[in-house]
């Protein structure tokens, strides 16, 4: 029973885009603690693009279990993210020609014509923005991992 309810979930991939700071909210919570190599950003100044392959951890198949009372073991899967009408990228505290890093994502921030990747270590991915256009989807399957992040809490 347990290997159906995992199997079902399994299944359940992340498929969103952000046009709102409402909908930006809810992508960031679900992409919150993703892994980000370098390696795998892409900035296309000519399509106004930037691409990303993160290492999503799946919170909703932690917070659905938790819901249900099931036990089920963490995972992670490769997710695609573009973000769309970006005039220009900076980086503050990242190397991004050091292709070895990885970032690990917190959260988006919008603040006028800017959004703002931020990421653990005070490191951000600033993105000048004309209109807002941000599309995850996951990619392939899910794996294990025994990590569950953990944030501190702050009073």
């Amino acid at each position: 029973m347990k290997h159906e309810f995992q199997q079902k979930l399994c299944t359940n991939y992340l498929r969103l885009q952000a046009t709102s700071p409402d909908d930006l909210k809810v992508l960031s919570a679900l992409l919150q603690d993703s892994i980000v190599p370098i390696a795998d950003i892409l900035y296309t100044p000519s399509q106004k693009k930037v691409i990303m392959v993160l290492q999503r951890f799946r919170w909703e198949l932690t917070k659905n279990a938790e819901k249900i009372g099931k036990p089920i073991g963490y995972q992670r899967c490769l997710c695609g993210l573009v973000i769309d009408k970006v005039e220009y990228m900076q980086t503050r505290q990242i190397d991004i020609n050091d292709r070895s890093q990885f970032l690990n994502f917190l959260t988006f921030c919008k603040s006028d014509q800017h959004l703002d990747l931020q990421c653990s270590d005070s490191k951000t991915i600033r993105l000048s923005i004309n209109g807002l256009k941000v599309t995850a989807k996951d990619i392939g399957e899910s794996w294990p991992t025994t990590q569950c992040p953990k944030h501190e809490e702050t009073t």
